[in-house]
């Protein structure tokens, strides 16, 4: 793992715009977003209940409920409100539990950035050193755009398969 302080404040600041705006306000679960989120589902702008995770909750998702007993990493991704529920129960204990410093850096370091071959990326570091061949601390803007920008849709965003849309 990288240290936050080691990530470049650019690529912190570009993660935390496109991901969690109020990631430092919360309490691990957003309700504006959440609010949000429904309203989108309610006026049908979504057909399925979407948005509104908090890198908290996208952290637990990711990390810590595929270590439960009995739930998969499928089932941790599963659209279902007992799983949404558990989620936010979790993200709201973890925050009472750690530094918000200490969620993002976990967050930073174990965030899915899509594959290069058979080869699995994880976390702003591995992404930095396979994208642009630089350290973490080293990239530019743009290159801290980037990698904040594939967070969202890790393999339809890739550099590797889909360049000009990442580009985009």
């Amino acid at each position: 793992p990288v240290a936050l302080s080691a990530i470049q404040p650019k690529l912190v600041e570009a993660v935390l715009s496109i991901e969690d705006r109020r990631f430092n306000e919360h309490p691990g679960v957003d309700p504006i977003g959440v609010l949000g989120a429904i309203t989108s589902y309610a006026t049908g702008r979504r057909s399925y209940l979407a948005g509104g995770s908090t890198i908290t909750q996208q952290l637990v998702r990711n990390v810590f409920l595929p270590r439960f007993e009995g739930i998969t990493l499928q089932e941790a991704r599963r659209r279902s409100f007992r799983r949404k529920a558990l989620e936010a129960f979790v993200s709201i204990i973890l925050t009472s539990r750690a530094s918000k410093d200490d969620i993002l850096e976990m967050y930073l370091n174990n965030v899915p950035l899509g594959q290069r071959g058979s080869f699995a990326i994880f976390g702003v570091a591995e992404a930095s050193r396979l994208f642009f061949g630089k350290d973490v601390s080293n990239v530019s803007l743009a290159e801290a755009a980037t990698i904040a920008g594939v967070i969202q849709q890790p393999s339809a965003l890739s550099p590797f398969n889909n360049p000009q849309r990442c580009r985009d």
